[in-house]
């Protein structure tokens, strides 16, 4: 089985992809589980937050189509502060929701995905702030998982750009016991991969050494050639962390697969 939990569409501000392309692409890639999960975001970017109920419509009308994937409809909340969960929650309230990823792209007003926001800064200290953001933010909003805690590194300026435990480990640990008491899952994201090789093995160890049991995985696709990117790599990192299930959600309860 591969899960592709994080997955955009041209519903999100950022992509073009036509729902039923992202769909033919989940098939050809052998995901068996997709979760669609465009933006909602009311912190401060300026993107037009997604037409949920619109894009939900065409969903359904297009899952018989692909009665091999389990297909579920979730979203993907910008965290910056309390107002800006209360915001995206207010737009989308009337919607069905399956699953929510709760994730931060904006560090003191600087989106962590362009330049400006590593400009005078070392690694340790670019990460290190959007790793302290994470934390503040989820102590004041509600979802399903903990989206991409190392999207800062995803266009990283630096010759070694993984993010590891050793860069943070107080806030790291901060932030699993937070979601663990809540329960709340902890994503597994390829994109900021890229072309390297994958990281975050130090990260899922500790996470289940202090009980974290189970993770989301997500290619972070707005195109279709990155759907299902490098899934199988994330379950094999989960495995050798020791983390026995994958979850998929439904009605905002998760759903476990023992991997």
């Amino acid at each position: 089985m591969l899960f592709d939990y994080h997955v955009h569409t041209r519903y999100s501000a950022d992509s073009r992809a036509p729902v039923i392309e992202q769909l033919r692409a989940a098939k050809k890639a052998g995901v068996t589980h997709i979760c669609f999960t465009d933006h909602v975001d009311f912190d401060g970017v300026g993107l037009r937050p997604a037409d949920i109920a619109a894009r939900n419509a065409e969903i359904e009308a297009l899952k018989g189509q692909f009665p091999d994937i389990d297909i579920s409809f979730g979203m993907e909340f910008g965290m910056k502060d309390k107002a800006a969960y209360e915001d995206a929650y207010g737009h989308v309230k009337d919607c069905h929701m399956d699953f929510v990823i709760g994730s931060v792209h904006i560090v003191n007003g600087v989106d962590a995905y362009y330049p400006e926001y590593f400009e005078g800064r070392s690694r340790e200290e670019a990460y290190l702030a959007y790793i302290e953001k994470d934390l503040e933010c989820i102590r004041v909003s509600d979802f399903s998982v903990m989206g991409h805690y190392d999207f800062c590194a995803k266009h990283s300026p630096y010759a070694e750009r993984s993010m590891s435990y050793s860069l943070a480990p107080q806030i790291f640990d901060e932030i699993f016991r937070e979601l663990i008491s809540r329960g709340k899952a902890f994503e597994v994201n390829t994109s900021a991969w890229r072309n390297d090789a994958p990281w975050g093995l130090d990260i899922l160890r500790r996470y289940r050494e202090l009980g974290g049991e189970y993770v989301t995985t997500g290619s972070d696709a707005h195109k279709p050639e990155r759907v299902g990117n490098r899934l199988s790599e994330a379950l094999d990192m989960i495995r050798a962390a020791g983390i026995p299930y994958v979850a998929t959600f439904k009605n905002m309860e998760p759903v476990m697969h023992r991997i």
